[in-house]
């Protein structure tokens, strides 16, 4: 099996592919900064993530089923390693739709030693976890390699050193025991397997329902994009109330129907400090490459270029430019 050549994620994509899933685990997940490694906040806690695309092996190696990345000593990756901090190493597989997680804790003396180091998998492990939501292999070392569905990626991170001791059939009982509890009401529970026990944590912002009739007076229950009321209306965060700089101040507020609303939170648009309505072109290009960026040019026709600004409490620029910088937004 071998990769395909063409709509390979790059560096921004995959930022947005990590955003994206993260979001889907906890509302606590924030991009910071960084462009491999990826700095984020989740669950109240900096996390580190290399991501580059898995490929096939280089020259001379035989075996048409090996895959791997290959890990280099960028700037940023190496200030992370020198702070004695754990860096998640992950690859993407697009043709399965995959991630595949090294053990970071066996990989520092691995690149303090080399330049590059190049860590391997199968694509037949790609395509069991692509089946089975998810599947590990163990190189001759040892060392394990746990290639999961992208909805697992927040399972991993608060897990990770737990999961890389476990075999397949823990693995998969482990992900059936996560799909059950995790539309719990609970913000935290624990599955155990085995003797070990791995934590779900997606806390759930309790919101304040002053908030939605104060924003909804402000802007007259209008969207501030397209000016549609037909009770389509949210009382959207700019900062998101979750952020630990998320506030319900009128100024952190914005009213926006549905659509733009979940448009805005996922970083398809942006307003800038002008406050122009701008389509995020980086998101774009990212969806034309995963294949979901059906209706683009009917949805770009949808807003006009300024949001309408209500007479007072209009929105804070400063929590502007914060929001946009959570989102990935350049």
């Amino acid at each position: 099996m071998s990769v395909r050549d063409t709509n390979i994620l790059n560096h921004t994509d995959l930022k947005y592919l990590l955003i994206d899933n993260l979001n889907l685990y906890t509302e606590e997940a924030f991009y910071v900064q960084g462009n491999n490694p990826y700095t984020f906040n989740i669950n109240k806690k900096t996390v580190y993530i290399y991501i580059k695309n898995v490929h096939q092996s280089g020259q001379n190696r035989t075996n048409t089923d090996e895959c791997r990345i290959q890990v280099g000593k960028t700037p940023g990756f190496t200030d992370v390693l020198a702070s004695g901090k754990i860096a998640y190493m992950l690859g993407y597989f697009d043709d399965c739709n995959v991630f595949t997680a090294w053990n970071p804790l066996l990989f520092r003396d691995r690149i303090n030693a080399k330049r590059t180091v190049s860590l391997y998998s199968r694509f037949s492990v790609q395509e069991r976890a692509n089946e089975n939501g998810i599947a590990c292999y163990i190189d001759s070392n040892g060392c394990s390699a746990i290639t999961f569905k992208p909805e697992y990626i927040g399972l991993y991170l608060e897990n990770y050193s737990n999961m890389h001791l476990l075999d397949e059939q823990g693995l998969l009982e482990l992900i059936q025991k996560y799909d059950e509890v995790k539309n719990s009401n609970n913000d935290k529970e624990d599955i155990e397997i085995g003797n070990l026990e791995y934590i779900v944590n997606h806390p759930r912002t309790k919101r304040d329902p002053n908030f939605k009739k104060i924003i909804h007076k402000i802007y007259c229950s209008r969207c501030a994009i397209c000016g549609i009321q037909l009770e389509l209306t949210e009382a959207a965060h700019i900062i998101p109330y979750s952020h630990e700089k998320g506030t319900d101040e009128p100024s952190n507020g914005i009213c926006l129907c549905a659509l733009h609303h979940t448009a805005y939170d996922r970083g398809l648009i942006y307003i800038d400090e002008d406050y122009n309505v701008k389509m995020n072109n980086e998101k774009i290009r990212y969806l034309e490459k995963i294949k979901l960026d059906g209706g683009i040019m009917k949805f770009i026709q949808m807003h006009d270029s300024k949001i309408d600004l209500p007479v007072s409490n209009k929105p804070s620029v400063e929590f502007i430019k914060i929001a946009n910088s959570i989102r990935g937004i350049n």
